[in-house]
């Protein structure tokens, strides 16, 4: 099966850089990487014709005007070739079986929602700086449990990595009831991506809650969703956050009267783009 690895980015041509380097020690090999970029930088086109040679990149961007990312997405979908879409963030590196155990956790009509480790400052930087690489980090994860929790690392326990179909794992879901999208962490079929029409852009405050609003739209056609935790890890370097509480409640409201009128379609989605 193809896979579609689709990753948003703004003006961090060094994270971007971070991904794509992880992307070559993936244990699963048949995908292709999807960059939405929500702005023009020399800089990033720049940095992906280095990585041509390695795998199949498609680069989209548009003009910066204001934040767009919905609708560089969207592009982004349209554009894919694989009949199975894995979304990350633009700040999150991806272990090395991170796509294989999306593939191997796959069925029709199921969305999988992973989760990730949240990095301090320290191995943030030390990643930003090649003092480190998040591959010898992954592969040393437990050894490494001193130099992560030092740096007041969050969410340790989410970098714990089993094979899918293992013992442990089955034994972990029935606990596990993290089944909400997170847009950092997220799989799905295209097919079911483009009945919904994508990721809605009409929504005033995006891309505030926009992984909530595909999430009910997508329950709505049939899909169901699956934690991917413990399976699809995820590091996540650490940066300042923007208060969005304001822009969050109102696209919840939003939201809500969507339900309600069963607006299952986007907007402004995928075949608006």
């Amino acid at each position: 099966m193809k896979v579609s690895v689709i990753i948003p980015t703004y003006k961090d041509d060094i994270a971007l850089k971070l991904i794509l380097d992880a992307l070559q020690y993936q244990t699963y090999s048949n995908f292709e990487i999807l960059i939405a970029e929500d702005c023009e930088e020399d800089s990033t086109k720049n940095l992906i014709k280095k990585y041509r040679s390695k795998y199949p990149i498609w680069h989209y961007f548009h003009e910066n005007k204001g934040n767009r990312k919905p609708k560089a997405v969207n592009n982004c979908i349209k554009k894919s070739s694989g009949e199975y879409i894995i979304f990350i963030d633009g700040d999150t590196i991806p272990f090395s079986t991170f796509i294989e155990h999306h593939v191997l956790l796959s069925n029709p009509q199921i969305g999988l929602c992973g989760r990730r480790v949240n990095l301090g400052d320290k191995v943030s930087d030390d990643l930003r700086k090649n003092i480190i690489n998040a591959y010898t980090i992954e592969k040393n994860y437990i050894k490494n449990y001193k130099y992560l929790n030092n740096d007041n690392i969050r969410h340790y326990e989410q970098g714990l990595c089993f094979k899918p179909k293992s013992l442990i794992n089955k034994l972990l879901s029935v606990f596990d009831k993290n089944t909400n999208i997170v847009a950092s962490n997220f799989s799905c079929f295209k097919n079911d991506l483009i009945e919904v029409n994508g990721i809605d852009f009409s929504l005033p405050y995006a891309p505030s809650r926009d992984d909530t609003d595909l999430q009910w739209r997508l329950e709505a056609i049939g899909v169901k969703m699956k934690s991917a935790k413990y399976c699809a890890n995820l590091f996540h370097l650490n940066h300042p956050r923007t208060d969005r509480k304001e822009e969050d409640i109102a696209n919840r409201e939003i939201i809500e009267e969507k339900k309600k009128s069963k607006q299952i379609r986007a907007k402004i989605g995928i075949i608006e783009c």
